[in-house]
């Protein structure tokens, strides 16, 4: 019988930062940065489902762009994270939330895939 082994789930979070305008009390702008963690592996099959969606309907992409954004973060990170993401007075652009799940998918599958 052929076995497959799922190595220990122990990797080390991975650290970004996110960087925009917030606008303070007194009504200026304010360059913040917010410092997060995402989990440092994340189930195979989330990352085959974001990969396959890229050829999809843009729908799709963007389900599961959220899925692999929400699973990804550290659970102590994560609403905070969501919050600035659904913030109108942040819109974090499409483009950066892009950017941030292509930084995460080539975190994940380094080394992997050798």
């Amino acid at each position: 019988m052929k076995e497959f082994r799922v190595p220990r789930a122990d990797h080390v979070p991975l650290d970004f930062q996110l960087v925009f305008d917030r606008k303070g009390d007194d009504g200026e702008w304010i360059e913040t940065t917010e410092k997060f963690q995402a989990r440092g592996t994340i189930p195979g099959n989330l990352l085959v489902s974001f990969t396959a969606s890229l050829a999809a309907s843009e729908g799709v992409q963007a389900h599961e762009l959220q899925r692999l954004l929400g699973q990804s973060m550290m659970p102590d990170n994560r609403e905070r994270f969501m919050e600035i993401l659904d913030d109108p007075d942040t819109a974090v652009p499409i483009e950066t939330l892009g950017e941030i799940c292509e930084w995460l998918a080539e975190e994940y599958t380094k080394g992997r895939t050798q």
